[in-house]
């Protein structure tokens, strides 16, 4: 094929007639000529000189004037490429036909609203929100026409771009849409030769995401170059080849985490089996070579209709098969270490190279490796899905501790390269459950690991996730009480807000911004009223965010409405259960919170270690109770409280030092733990769970042996990776200075609500278990109680008729039974009060460190069947406190007799009483019997 022009006016035909002439006379077989002239040819001629070229020359001839190219540049399909080469505006473009075929509603959106932007772009959001619509248009023919506009408008950003990592992307950006979308790199040649001579000569940009983009266009580079649409050289192009591969080698070298360690095998595999073009003859190449998005196609094609991707017919020689092979093998034994590495690219690579690679003697290991990987994501990808799908079931029910194993399944499932963003959701979604079940601190912990897992991924749309991880975590510490740290948190987020998202303060985008900016407004507003002397310190923070004006706005909506006494905020804060204001003000930080009917404490100094060290804590224990939730823990009604300190000389791998130091009302508990370096990813688990379970039966009624069998049933549900999602906590929420810890500690105000008991919240969002507690069986049960009456009566045979005759033993008695107190109770009481009355008068004492012997004598001092000779015991023994005490004791007897464990600490009666009532039938269970008091029935006498 042969173009010609000429810019002659007048006696086109015969110009064309000698320009024929002489292109078919040259000796070079000619099948096509076109023609370009600017004046216009009449239809007539035109069609004569088509003729006689194909009579004369054998050729078949085009003509194009200036009327019929204007009239096909005209054409909304084909507009984009007057403006790209004639320099029209873009605001020219014809009217979109009917039938051009349809375009997303996002794009049109999109298009609408950067055309509407008055703002200019200049973050890394904003070119994550430009970018879909760019590449929309650079690979949909429906959008085409489009593309020079989202070219001027990724240009622009570039002019403006804030930072070196969004300039580099937006240069890429660019160079692909103008090779792909146009058909031509020529334009953008300079962009790609700084996107090289940056990436290869700055040592500090190392994000996999930037090196990735890097062998991308690297690849972009070489298909233009063969297809002559780019004045780069092929020197250029593989001096910038060698000088990646060398970049990536030193980063390998320095042993980098394992997920970015995977991220940079890969890419130097990719180097490593490019194809070697020094060796190509680029003059050899034929000129009727595919286009390269002819060749995107191809393979877009086979993946969308699930079969194999097409493989090179050809055999061009690779840079380095067998560094590749090697680099590919030592990929394959990591990858179960990178669970965040999207394995699919690498796969089909190594599929589209088959035929070079499957004679390297290293072909079936390292394709047995891809293809266990593969596998192994495949799988987990829809174990991921059913367990989204039961776990969204479960939550629309309102059971959300068993919606929450699922989301763990799904997410555990997912949080893999090829499926990240889905584990990212399931993060966010675990945070959010976890709050609602009145366990903010593990959904702080959840909500930072999203937020670390995203920016720790080289997909830049994965960014937003970031600043949402963050300003949720900043309510969650808010739901626990922290309100300052909060602040801080909300503002970080706020930062990362502004540097990934587009129009960061969108209220329909993004509703978490606005749901923490009223709360940080109402933070201010309970400050004013009850600390002011903390409100200095809170506009410090919050104007480093800029957000004063909004916040100030904010306060101006509700100026009108009272504020409550300090003990109100407090009262509110217990009932909705959710931690008091400014709970981390002052020396000591305090974490409380209710949960399967115990109220749990976690104080702790308030210096940076120890905060850290207190949250990484209370986030493993919530997640704990989180779990336990779902089995059956049967703790004992009351307070558990935990002081901890860290202790920077206990090593790494040392439990938790625990000491316990108990009373009636509360169980408490001193823990000195080590602080957590990066390193100990693999020792925090194990010690951190010796730690919870150590304090946590303490408060459990379970035999040891029954407790440990929830946490091997939790453990094999997957605990471990509950516990520890991705880094240490540590790690994850070390976002403030020691500073900033030291000043919150000297706010020396008393804490708000001082003086005012706790509340228990109304409903408890994790309450305690109902029903039959474990072991218990009613029919057993009753024979117990028949037993019972069958044994006591003997003992007391003689005492009863003289307090059934003593009216204060009756109305004591009657009092009891209106209570719910069973004859079996009264009669437990009783005789163990007449027992425990002879042995002393046998002078028999209980003391500690009693002989078995002795107390066996005791014992059957106190069960001895009563005679009608021994010595009577007074009715004014029988008291209401004597009941009383003496039941109670007979409880711990009864619960030991159940299966339960009764630990050595002072034991409150009512708690345990409580738990034999709702769950064993303690205080239901009886059968028919005969009054052992002969009293006539009465409506108020309980038989």
């Amino acid at each position: 094929m042969v173009m010609a022009c000429t810019i002659q006016a007048t006696a086109i035909p015969g110009k064309i007639r000698k320009d024929l002439a002489s292109i078919c006379g040259q000796g070079t077989p000619v099948d096509r000529v076109i023609y370009f002239t600017v004046t216009a040819v009449p239809a007539r001629k035109r069609h004569d000189l088509i003729d006689e070229a194909a009579r004369t020359h054998q050729v078949e001839l085009e003509i194009w004037d200036a009327a019929a190219l204007a009239l096909h540049l005209a054409d909304y399909d084909l507009f984009y490429l007057a403006v790209q080469y004639l320099h029209l505006p873009s605001d020219l473009a014809p009217p979109r036909p009917d039938g051009a075929g349809e375009l997303p509603d996002w794009y049109v959106e999109a298009r609408q609203r950067w055309q509407t932007n008055d703002e200019p772009a200049r973050t890394l959001g904003d070119l994550v929100d430009l970018r879909g619509p760019l590449r929309h248009a650079t690979f949909h023919d429906e959008a085409r026409a489009d593309l020079p506009e989202w070219i001027g408008h990724a240009r622009a950003l570039l002019a403006a771009a804030a930072g070196e990592h969004t300039a580099l992307r937006a240069r890429y950006e660019i160079v692909v849409a103008t090779l792909r979308g146009l058909g031509d790199m020529h334009p953008t040649d300079q962009l790609a030769r700084d996107y090289f001579d940056t990436v290869t000569a700055n040592d500090t940009l190392t994000d996999p995401g930037i090196l990735e983009d890097a062998v991308v266009l690297l690849q972009y580079g070489f298909g233009a170059l063969v297809r002559r649409l780019t004045a780069l050289t092929v020197e250029d192009l593989c001096s910038w080849q060698h000088l990646l591969a060398d970049k990536i080698d030193r980063l390998l070298v320095a042993d980098p985490p394992p997920n970015a360690m995977a991220h940079l095998l890969a890419l130097r595999a990719r180097l490593a089996l490019h194809a070697d073009m020094t060796t190509a003859g680029l003059e050899s190449v034929p000129e009727d070579l595919p286009t390269v998005a002819e060749v995107t196609a191809s393979v877009r094609e086979a993946v969308e209709a699930g079969e194999p991707i097409p493989a090179l017919q050809s055999e061009p020689p690779l840079t380095d098969l067998d560094t590749g092979m090697r680099i590919l093998l030592r990929l394959g034994h990591h990858l179960d270490n990178a669970p965040l590495f999207p394995i699919e690219h690498t796969t089909n690579l190594f599929d589209y190279l088959t035929p070079l690679l499957v004679d390297h003697p290293l072909y079936r290991e390292v394709r047995d490796l891809l293809d266990q990987a593969t596998d192994r994501v495949t799988g987990q990808s829809a174990r991921g899905e059913r367990a989204q799908s039961r776990g969204h079931a479960l939550i629309k029910s309102g059971r959300i501790p068993q919606a929450l194993q699922e989301i763990h399944e799904a997410k555990a499932n997912w949080l893999r390269g090829d499926t990240l963003e889905g584990g990212l959701i399931m993060l966010l979604l675990c945070a959010r459950l976890y709050s609602e079940l009145g366990l903010p601190t593990a959904a702080k912990q959840y909500a930072l690991a999203a937020a670390t897992a995203a920016k720790s991924s080289p997909a830049p749309e994965l960014n937003r996730f970031v600043p949402r991880g963050i300003i949720l975590a900043a309510q969650y510490d808010r739901q626990a009480g922290n309100w300052i740290t909060a602040t801080r948190l909300f503002c970080i987020g706020l930062m990362a807000q502004n540097a990934y998202c587009d129009e960061p303060y969108n209220h329909e985008r993004y509703p978490y911004v606005w749901d923490m900016m009223g709360n940080q407004a109402l933070t201010l507003r309970v400050a004013d009223a009850v600390r002011p002397g903390f409100v200095p310190l809170l506009r410090t923070i919050t104007a480093s965010a800029g957000i004063d004006t909004i916040i100030d706005e904010l306060l101006a909506s509700t100026a009108d409405v009272l504020t409550a006494a300090e003990e109100t905020y407090a009262e509110e804060a217990d009932a909705h259960g959710v931690g008091r204001p400014f709970s981390d003000a002052g020396p000591t930080r305090r974490y409380a919170w209710n949960a399967l009917g115990v109220d749990w404490e976690i104080t702790c100094p308030n210096d940076r270690l120890s905060v850290l060290a207190a949250e990484r804590y209370t986030a493993a224990l919530q997640v704990f109770l989180g779990e336990l939730a779902v089995g059956d823990p049967l703790f004992l009604p009351g307070s558990l409280s935990v002081e901890i300190r860290a202790d920077t000389t206990l090593p790494h791998d040392q439990p938790a030092v625990c000491d316990q130091s108990a009373d009636r009302d509360t169980n408490r508990w001193r823990l000195r733990l080590p602080t957590i370096a990066p390193v100990d990813v693999e020792t925090e688990p194990p010690g951190l769970l010796t730690a919870l379970v150590k304090v946590v039966l303490s408060q459990s009624l379970l035999s040891d042996e029954a407790f440990m069998h929830l946490v091997e049933q939790a453990l094999a549900g997957g605990l471990w990776h509950k516990l520890f999602v991705g880094r240490p906590y540590d790690e994850l929420a070390d976002f403030l200075k020691a500073d900033d810890y030291q000043t919150m500690a000297a706010l020396a105000d008393p804490a708000v609500g001082a003086g005012t008991p706790h509340g228990q919240a109304k409903p408890a969002a994790l309450p305690a278990r109902t029903g039959p507690g474990p072991g218990y069986e009613h029919e057993t049960a009753l024979d117990t109680v028949r037993n019972r009456y069958a044994n006591l009566l003997p003992i007391v045979r003689y005492t009863l008729p003289r307090l059934a005759a003593d009216p204060g033993f009756r109305r004591t008695a009657t009092q009891l039974r209106q209570e719910g107190w069973r004859d079996w109770h009264l009669l437990t009481a009783i005789a163990n009060t007449f027992g425990n009355h002879r042995a002393q008068q046998q002078g028999l004492r209980l003391s500690p460190g009693d002989s078995p012997e002795h107390r066996a004598r005791i014992l059957a001092a106190m069960q001895a069947p009563e005679h009608p000779d021994d010595p009577p015991v007074p009715a004014e023994v029988f008291t209401e406190h004597a009941l009383r005490s003496h039941l109670s004791v007979a409880a711990v007897s009864t619960a030991r007799g159940l299966g339960l464990a009764i630990r050595p600490r002072p034991l409150n009666p009512q708690a345990l009483l409580s738990v034999l009532g709702e769950r064993y039938g303690y205080w239901t269970d009886d059968i028919e019997h005969t009054d052992p008091f002969g009293w006539p029935a009465t409506q108020d006498d309980t038989i």
